[in-house]
């Protein structure tokens, strides 16, 4: 039964996004076909048109609607005031949690974001610059030791990210939220004067 704010082309959307990020993760995009993604969501292969422009418009949109709250949110995060480190910290911790929520559509957003494909509008934050400017700036007030920031957000970052994709592989296991202080213990080791 569908209600008056419950509307059928949404749920179709929705079942569309849903089957795209799923398969995208799991075959790449190059690798899953139309006709694959409406098997997936149990719809006809037309109706995606009538939602999407095409496959790479779908992948182009699934990213940025996740990309820009997630970017927004990272802005917030680097500017507030605080020391360097408990905003990192906090980083940890709104990562982790958004991976919690749904880890297919946070691994399709941190590779999708790599791959060829990427269309960021230019001026974008990424968790890297993001990531750059807060070790500059620690690095600048003493806060931090002297260190190569460009190489050690890449460190950051994927201190921050491998143990998501343990939890891909099957590596780790979840949830990550609870496991933020200890990789936050890590980062301090590595950073810190």
């Amino acid at each position: 039964m569908i209600t008056r704010n419950e509307k059928p082309a949404s749920r179709t959307r929705d079942r569309i996004v849903d089957a795209s990020l799923r398969l995208f993760v799991s075959q790449g995009i190059a690798g899953t076909t139309t006709r694959d993604i409406a098997k997936e969501a149990e719809i006809a292969e037309g109706t995606i048109y009538r939602h999407f422009e095409s496959k790479e418009t779908l992948a182009a949109e699934i990213f940025m609607e996740t990309f820009k709250p997630l970017s927004k949110a990272l802005v917030l995060l680097e500017g507030a005031e605080g020391p360097v480190l408990e905003r990192i910290g906090k980083t940890v911790d709104h990562f982790y949690r958004l991976f919690d929520e749904n880890p297919t559509r946070w691994v399709y957003v941190m590779t999708y974001q790599t791959g060829r494909q990427s269309k960021l509008p230019p001026g974008t934050p990424t968790p890297f610059t993001l990531m750059l400017k807060m070790l500059k700036e620690g690095t600048a007030s003493g806060e931090l030791r002297d260190l190569d920031a460009d190489l050690h957000t890449q460190v950051v970052l994927g201190m921050i990210t491998q143990p998501a994709m343990g939890i891909v592989y099957d590596e780790l296991d979840g949830p990550l939220a609870p496991r933020a202080a200890e990789v936050m213990q890590a980062i301090r080791k590595v950073l810190a004067p």
